[in-house]
């Protein structure tokens, strides 16, 4: 992948799950969600983030928000990855 391949993934990641409404969140009945994720992932198992976010401290809503699956995606995805998950050798 190249760097700028990364940075689009990277960005349509987090526009997709970011927001006040947003893309992965579920709905419908029985709810569903587009995200590939959702069944693994505890956001939508608990109360509402924002919500949540003004109730915690800041370090609180980071550990909850990394316990989601994309935002362990997020995390591999930097310019120095050649493919998911690898990063580049350093010559």
């Amino acid at each position: 992948m190249s760097e700028d391949e990364v940075l689009t993934l990277w960005r349509a990641l987090l526009r997709f799950r970011s927001g006040p409404r947003p893309g992965c969140a579920p709905s419908g009945k029985p709810p569903h969600s587009e995200c590939p994720l959702f069944s693994a992932c505890p956001r939508w198992q608990e109360r509402d983030d924002l919500e949540l976010s003004f109730q915690e401290d800041f370090e609180q809503t980071e550990r909850r928000r990394a316990a989601w699956p994309c935002s362990r995606l997020l995390d591999l995805l930097d310019t120095e990855i050649d493919w998911v998950g690898h990063r580049e050798q350093v010559r």
